[in-house]
């Protein structure tokens, strides 16, 4: 099976539709690039350290690594939705046991320290990656069980299973490429070294990170703007005022602010990924626990859920109501779901009857404190399914703690958090559902064999498509989440903004790469 593309057809496609909608300033530009031109953006998280194979939070992370590292590969928004395409690697082939995958790499590319990028830089980083004691995203390669350097532009990497979610696996954070000349570094955290279009000149942890453009990069539409400073503001308003206020060019936006953030005046303008969003407001389940451990329970938790209500009341009507892991943009979504959840208490109580529980129960729900809209959500989620006896305990915790705990043992019967989203929707419900510290309960062999079957690199879209369905069936079935609805990726920024819809990331989960954005020169 190969995997090829034309780079410059899919560049160009980097820059093009996203399936999203906007408004106000269109962010695509009247005006010429200002090539010296510094941007600056404002996201929800301030800058984390910068060495790919360390993350806390690979989410988190991802921004901030993306404009000085290199991938093999990368994700796009092309006029069909997110796309996987050549970066370091100009084409892959599959053996034809899925069980490796050939890269060939571009030519000419050089880290920005002067060493060559080869076939021995890449085998060097990704071993760091899977290999190093210290690595937290050593998970995400668990699959690979070798890296062959075949020869100085060839990279081979064998699997331990048909993996077909490889080359998107490498298109992620810890999929960066570092110089072999640094590797070793005891100040990677603050002092990367990629190949990519900008070098970061200041890193400060805790705040944000300033980049200059790399000079001779490879891609010089990726490196629209000069300078790019990257600052991390929490508090939303403070975020939206930033961007009034012109401290800054383009903040990411919580659904929840749609009402102020699209509505800023004919200076601004507005961006939602809405039509390829991916990732999902949900209770999540700790189907370990007393009572969330039978179906009838869990399945009376998702009748009790109102999903139009808490839209419209709490997000904008942002954040299109679903009740199952795939949304409608993606293969393994059900037309024809085992169960259809809408809003129906009554159900719910005869439920939890039939489960033995007459008189409801009692929930313990984590959610993290201050983090909105989940705290809105959770009170709100609370309020109704206190309508048919379940007495939910709300838990507010640190965030980056919870997230820590959320495993195997974990305390809590839910935790009210977002269920993100993956590249492809295999990655997406085996991250979510067969990863102990996103899935603490048992197991549920159905939805492995499924999951599995999903990354067998020879099988056709049909059959994809088919395996996962059978796998959201499984999940809808035994109700193993209480999903609520999808959340776009959106964008607020001033008009001189250009490419903000093609971000290819930010198609289907809440993050973004500056590549391919830019500013026009000013009025």
């Amino acid at each position: 099976m190969v995997v090829t593309a034309t780079a410059l057809a899919l560049l160009v496609a980097a820059c093009g539709g996203g399936g999203g909608e906007s408004s106000g300033g269109s962010g695509q530009g009247g005006g010429q690039i200002d090539r010296e031109s510094t941007l600056r953006m404002a996201w929800t998280v301030p800058a984390p350290t910068l060495d790919p194979h360390k993350p806390q939070s690979p989410t988190a992370q991802f921004p901030y690594v993306f404009p000085v590292y290199d991938r093999l590969t990368q994700m796009t928004s092309g006029e069909g939705g997110p796309e996987l395409a050549p970066m370091l690697a100009t084409v892959w082939t599959f053996a034809p046991d899925g069980l490796s995958a050939t890269f060939t790499l571009r030519d000419g590319v050089v880290f920005q320290d002067g060493t060559p990028l080869d076939a021995a830089a890449v085998k060097a980083s990704l071993d760091r990656a899977r290999t190093l004691p210290e690595s937290t995203v050593k998970g995400q390669f668990s699959i690979i069980s070798e890296v062959t350097a075949v020869a100085p532009n060839t990279v081979r990497i064998t699997t331990t299973r048909p993996a077909a979610d490889l080359p998107y696996i490498l298109s992620m954070g810890g999929g960066s490429i570092i110089s072999p000349a640094a590797l070793t570094n005891p100040d990677l955290d603050v002092a990367p070294v990629g190949s990519g279009p900008y070098r970061a000149v200041s890193v400060r942890l805790g705040d944000g990170v300033t980049y200059e453009r790399n000079p001779g990069y490879w891609d010089p539409e990726a490196q629209k703007s000069a300078r790019i400073e990257m600052t991390g503001i929490t508090n939303d308003n403070a975020r939206l005022s930033a961007l009034r206020s012109g401290q800054v060019d383009l903040i990411l936006t919580k659904i929840g602010q749609y009402d102020q953030a699209s509505k800023l005046g004919d200076d601004f303008g507005y961006y939602s990924y809405t039509e390829t969003a991916a990732q999902t407001y949900s209770l999540l389940l700790n189907t370990a626990r007393p009572g969330v451990d039978q179906v009838k329970v869990r399945q009376a938790l998702n009748f009790a859920i109102d999903r139009d209500a808490l839209n419209q009341g709490i997000l904008s009507d942002q954040c299109r109501s679903i009740a199952q892991p795939i949304s409608t943009y993606y293969p393994g979504h059900l037309e024809d779901p085992p169960i259809a959840y809408t809003h129906d208490p009554a159900r719910a109580r005869q439920l939890l009857a039939e489960a033995g529980l007459p008189g409801g129960l009692d929930l313990k729900v984590a959610v993290a404190s201050g983090l909105s809209p989940q705290d809105r959500l959770a009170s709100a989620v609370q309020a109704q399914l206190a309508e048919v006896g379940v007495r939910v305990q709300l838990d507010a915790q640190d965030s980056v703690q919870l997230a820590s705990q959320w495993n195997v043992g974990a305390p809590w019967d839910g935790w009210m958090h977002v269920r993100t989203a993956s590249p492809t929707p295999a990655m997406t419900l085996r991250d979510n559902f067969l990863t102990p510290n996103r899935f603490p309960g048992p197991q549920v062999p159905a939805l492995q064999e499924a999951v599995n079957a999903a990354f067998d690199p020879n099988l056709s879209p049909e059959q994809i498509d088919t395996t996962l369905q059978d796998a959201s069936r499984v999940i809808v079935d035994q109700a193993l989440d209480v999903e609520i609805c999808t959340v776009p990726t959106q964008f607020a920024y001033s008009n001189r903004v250009v490419g903000v819809d093609g971000m290819g990331q930010a198609g289907y989960t809440g993050i973004f790469d500056l590549r391919y954005v830019g500013l026009t020169a000013a009025a």
